[in-house]
């Protein structure tokens, strides 16, 4: 048949041995399994944390520079309507366009800067989850793991075959010293 077979031939302090057969003739032995936990590595690691920093730091930047923008629309619109009753009909459309015409220019600019900020974030997630991987990589060479799985693919599982905390590690040594800026034009 064409279905994967599994035998399990021994059991080891490594984790378990077993003899897959995939199909008629081939085999694969794997001995040695680790286990990661890839997302809880992510959110601990401190080049995440940095990110994160520097995003918060760009949205109270961004923040306060349109509340300012927003209390000179206020005033705008204030002076506006005050001003109704002193100037034609023609004059206050005019002004009226004008001044609707700042306000969407004002909200497309809010639209464009969070997006912006979101963009940067998940392409610097991507940056540090490709960092993780190759790290995971490093490590499965390094103790010669036949496999590495997601923690959560497993139920039971001995402590020692998980290298999460190795991996978190080396991704923070990695990261320490790394330049993030995160940098939004205020142009747009």
């Amino acid at each position: 048949s064409g279905f994967a077979q599994e035998t399990v031939t021994d059991e080891t302090a490594t984790g378990l041995t077993q003899d897959v057969q995939a199909g008629p003739g081939a085999t694969m032995q794997v001995n040695r399994i680790g286990l990661v936990d890839l997302d809880g590595v992510l959110r601990k690691s401190a080049g995440t944390q940095k990110v994160r920093e520097l995003l918060d730091e760009q949205r109270l930047a961004f923040q306060k520079e349109f509340t300012i923008r927003e209390t000179a629309l206020q005033e705008s619109e204030r002076a506006l309507q005050d001003d109704k009753s002193k100037i034609s009909q023609e004059q206050f459309n005019i002004r009226l366009t004008g001044f609707e015409a700042e306000v969407a220019e004002v909200q497309r600019q809010i639209q464009y800067r969070r997006q912006a900020l979101d963009q940067a974030f998940q392409e610097a997630q991507r940056e540090i989850r490709s960092l993780a991987y190759e790290i995971v990589k490093e490590i499965a060479a390094e103790r010669r793991l036949d496999l590495v799985l997601a923690q959560d693919a497993a139920l039971i599982f001995l402590p020692t075959l998980n290298i999460s905390d190795d991996v978190l590690a080396r991704l923070n040594k990695r990261t320490e010293n790394a330049r993030i800026e995160i940098k939004v034009s205020a142009n747009e």
